[in-house]
């Protein structure tokens, strides 16, 4: 709105300004009159809160004082106001690094005597983590290992109850208690196994870490996951040699590694590294040689490690034999007539041997499954000569005299323990082992 020339606006009243002002007025004469101790409670709690709100370090003059006030509070059984004070003196990283461990450790102390023990297994860690050597650190472990020890009672009643039940116990979900502050909310054994490989990780030579190690194995071997098992029982034997639990570790560690590697048609490296154990236990360990019980069990151990080898040493020559390669195929049928005598996987290796050898000293090696290699066989079944790679009649690639056919030549030599096996044709396609190649002796047949 224009204004006429010569004239000014009023200003209007501003009565919130004037409200504030007033209400400033009044605070500071109520500290007036109050004297200056409010002043200075004031001060210090403005001080208080830049440093809780801004600053995570900043050098507490009353750090003492308030330890001493804790301390007071937590002998009376007050924990949950000293678990304040506690944390407030363990977090401001400005105080001495000995009075901070000691406040971290008392805060979890508090929270462990109020019952909060997922509360208390995260401050116990955090301490690990912030103050890994310090001087209560085994303390710590120890309590953790309580708190485990406690939420393992759920675990043990599971097996009772299942005790009928055979094979892999999966875990069952089960409705929590949302009042009951002493367990997790959710996933309870996850959180146990991760506080025993914390108790471990942290204290590894302490008094409690072989039967962290012992437990974390057996839960993930009682649920099927074999190769954590594996990890943690192999550690056991290798890195507490004179725990009580080495002699059912080693076992465990034997079933494990056998039921790890996932059958016959894969990699079976933890198979033979079972059968070490077995022979390691067999010679230096009389727990279980003098014990029935475990004895009865390694040995019964030890026959499902040497039936899966057996068990892939045939597929391996059955692949061979099925892709074209009679040669190698003899030989692994040897190899398993050998390694493993008297059982069915020998007799098996001894048929398809012979079957082999038969149709080689006919002059009609087995093709496999390559379409090319059945034609061949068929061109030459029928009209007595070969083909080339472009489907016509060609050179002849297997000759009349069985003698002087490389396939044959393989067999013969593999008939012969100290000979040489030379694969009979090109590789079509990559094996799950190596194949013999030419020049290459047979290998030492193991026991």
């Amino acid at each position: 709105m224009a204004h006429p020339r010569g004239t000014r606006p009023t200003s209007r009243p501003r009565p919130t300004r004037k409200i504030g002002w007033i209400v400033l007025s009044c605070a500071l004469g109520l500290l007036g009159l109050s004297g200056c101790r409010s002043w200075q409670d004031f001060r210090e709690r403005a001080i208080q809160f830049r440093h809780t709100v801004f600053d995570s370090n900043y050098q507490d003059p009353k750090a003492q004082e308030k330890m001493a006030e804790a301390d007071r509070l937590f002998a009376e059984g007050r924990f949950a106001q000293a678990r304040k004070i506690y944390k407030q003196l363990a977090d401001n990283q400005g105080n001495p690094a000995d009075l901070a461990e000691r406040a971290r450790f008392l805060q979890a102390e508090c929270r462990f005597y109020e019952g909060h023990y997922p509360e208390a297994v995260d401050t116990y860690h955090r301490l690990l983590l912030d103050y890994p050597t310090g001087a209560h650190r085994r303390e710590a472990c120890n309590r953790m290992y309580q708190i485990a020890d406690y939420w393992l009672n759920d675990f043990r009643d599971e097996l009772v109850r299942r005790k009928n039940e055979t094979g892999i116990l999966y875990w069952r979900p089960s409705w929590p208690n949302p009042f009951d502050r002493t367990r997790p909310m959710i996933d309870q054994e996850g959180r146990l196994l991760e506080t025993l490989n914390n108790i471990w990780v942290q204290d590894i030579t302490g008094p409690y870490s072989d039967k962290a190690l012992f437990w974390c194995g057996y839960i993930n071997f009682v649920r099927g996951n074999f190769q954590e098992a594996d990890h943690f029982f192999s550690q056991l034997v290798e890195l507490h040699k004179e725990s009580p639990l080495l002699p059912q570790a080693l076992l465990y560690a034997v079933i494990s590694k056998n039921a790890a590697t996932g059958g016959p048609d894969h990699d079976i490296r933890r198979a033979a590294e079972a059968l070490q154990l077995v022979h390691m236990a067999e010679t230096s360990m009389p727990e279980i040689t003098q014990d029935p019980q475990l004895a009865e069990r390694l040995q019964r151990a030890k026959y499902a490690i040497r039936q899966q080898q057996a068990e892939h040493d045939l597929r391996t020559a059955e692949y061979y034999e099925r892709t074209g390669h009679p040669g190698s195929a003899v030989f692994y049928y040897e190899l398993v007539r050998r390694r493993y005598a008297g059982t069915r996987y020998a007799d098996l290796a001894t048929q398809r041997k012979e079957h082999l050898l038969a149709l080689a000293r006919a002059g009609r090696p087995a093709p496999g499954n390559d379409p090319f290699a059945r034609l061949q066989a068929k061109w030459k079944e029928w009209f007595g000569g070969t083909m080339d790679s472009a489907g016509l009649p060609g050179n002849e690639q297997f000759s009349a005299d069985p003698k002087s056919s490389p396939a044959a030549n393989a067999v013969r030599h593999a008939d012969t323990p100290a000979g040489h096996v030379t694969p009979a044709g090109p590789e079509t396609s990559s094996p799950p082992a190596a194949a013999p190649q030419n020049g290459s002796s047979t290998p030492t047949m193991g026991k």
